[in-house]
């Protein structure tokens, strides 16, 4: 059985989230950050001391857009895992994208709005990054309902749980990021997360 180590409220969510939507039995071990994932037992699965990891028999992997990606391939279907290899790219590139333009600067928002050390300039810096990605997006989405089309697709879940994991609310649950300007983000970023599966992990204690 698929073993997914990492608590519900984290990016552990995402594969959760991802397994919910596959629809195969795993086993949950929510392992908190910054605490148990630094103990030695849980370093011996993932060095690096972060969540989420996944036990596949053995096979242990960590990055939780990478985990998706790998469940995506060996245990999904169309049209969560695309069936051409030219849909499977515009995945990879969108998750690809989550991580670098969008997770990117809501990290640097969030530290900026550190209570231990505000600083305004990053917060400046991080939301014209994400404004300037986030025009990108939206004009996909005058066109598509989902990222690749009509169906929703891992690309979709890789990149709303990026910018807004189960359990969230708005943008990473940060006031500061307003998705007003955004209304095409906004109802995509909604319909994805009132999915079932979106919907069950958010429930998880």
């Amino acid at each position: 059985m698929l073993t997914l180590y990492g608590q519900a409220r984290s990016r552990a969510s995402r594969s959760l989230w991802m397994l919910e939507e596959i629809g195969i039995p795993y086993r949950h071990v929510p392992i908190r950050p910054y605490t148990e994932s630094r103990a030695a037992e849980y370093l011996r699965i993932n060095p690096n001391g972060r969540i989420p990891s996944l036990d596949d028999d053995g096979l242990i992997l960590w990055e939780s857009l990478a985990v998706n990606l790998y469940l995506g391939e060996k245990y999904a279907r169309a049209p969560l895992w695309p069936a051409s290899v030219e849909d499977r790219g515009r995945a990879y590139q969108w998750s690809l994208w989550a991580a670098n333009e969008v997770e990117a600067s809501v990290v640097s928002i969030a530290r900026g709005l550190s209570k231990k050390a505000l600083d305004p300039g990053a917060v400046s810096s991080g939301q014209k990054q994400l404004h300037a990605a986030f025009q990108v997006l939206e004009r996909i989405l005058v066109d598509y309902r989902f990222l690749l089309g009509d169906s929703f697709t891992i690309a979709d879940l890789n990149l709303a749980a990026t910018i807004r994991e189960p359990g969230e609310r708005g943008v990473s649950g940060i006031d500061e990021i307003t998705l007003d300007p955004f209304p095409r983000i906004a109802g995509w970023l909604d319909e994805c997360s009132m999915r079932p599966a979106n919907r069950r992990v958010a429930a998880l204690p």
